[in-house]
């Protein structure tokens, strides 16, 4: 017996997060002119938020696939946690658009 409840989570937030792919698609690349700065170079987290922004399609492909193998294998709670690896990108993102207040 499958889990409609947990497929229902899956299918949504996966649909969320594949539509998400457009404004990262922005995004992505609009990082690179962090290096816009001749000093850019010199210091290492420049490179690590163009490499962060990046991954998110790494990561989204990732956790969809383990996701659904948990949820084949009836691992219904690991599933869905799986399903919010995404995240990571965007809570960090959401924090920088609505609470910083020194852009």
């Amino acid at each position: 017996m499958k889990n409609t409840r947990a497929s229902a989570t899956l299918l949504v937030s996966q649909f969320i997060f594949v539509l998400l792919v457009i404004p990262w698609l922005i995004v992505a690349l609009m990082s690179f002119m962090i290096f816009d700065s001749p000093d850019s170079v010199e210091t290492a987290w420049p490179i690590a938020v163009v490499v962060f922004v990046w991954a998110y399609p790494l990561g989204l492909i990732v956790s969809i696939a383990l996701s659904w193998v948990l949820y084949h294998k009836r691992k219904f709670r690991g599933a869905v946690w799986c399903n919010f690896i995404p995240l990571i990108w965007l809570l960090p993102a959401v924090y920088v658009t609505f609470f910083l207040d020194s852009f």
